[in-house]
């Protein structure tokens, strides 16, 4: 994209360049806010898990993640990362909600969930360009 191009096209070509990693992120979050619905998390800790899947999934896809993919391939790769996100995050919820303060067991939970997805993706970044 050059520099020179205009507000629209930059915008077009931002908001379709993994247009489908977004859309199935959203969607997923959608779900996980479904199967949510019967524990009682607060609502800053599904926000958490809301936020680490709708919009931190694509942005490590996006930033550091060194393969592009299409149609059902990026469709699989976004489901198999909202899983995955939802299994630390829930994972670290438990552990800290069992041995820390009850009042930061969410915080805790989205910063290791968040912090596992970026270096999961840095490191695989860096070991596709080496090898």
């Amino acid at each position: 994209m050059s520099n020179g191009a205009s507000i629209g096209i930059r915008l077009k070509e931002d908001l379709t360049e993994s247009f489908t990693v977004s859309a199935v992120s959203v969607l997923m979050a959608l779900l996980a806010l479904l199967a949510l619905y019967r524990i009682e998390l607060s609502v800053s800790e599904t926000g958490g898990l809301l936020l680490a899947i709708a919009v931190f999934i694509p942005y490590a896809y996006e930033q550091y993640w060194p393969i592009t993919y299409t149609g059902g391939a990026a469709v699989v790769w976004t489901v198999s990362a909202a899983l995955i996100t939802m299994g630390i995050f829930i994972g670290t919820y438990q552990l800290a909600r069992s041995s820390v303060s009850v009042q930061y067991d969410g915080e805790i939970a989205f910063l290791v969930t968040v912090a596992v997805q970026y270096g999961t993706a840095a490191i695989f970044m860096r070991v596709y360009q080496h090898s």
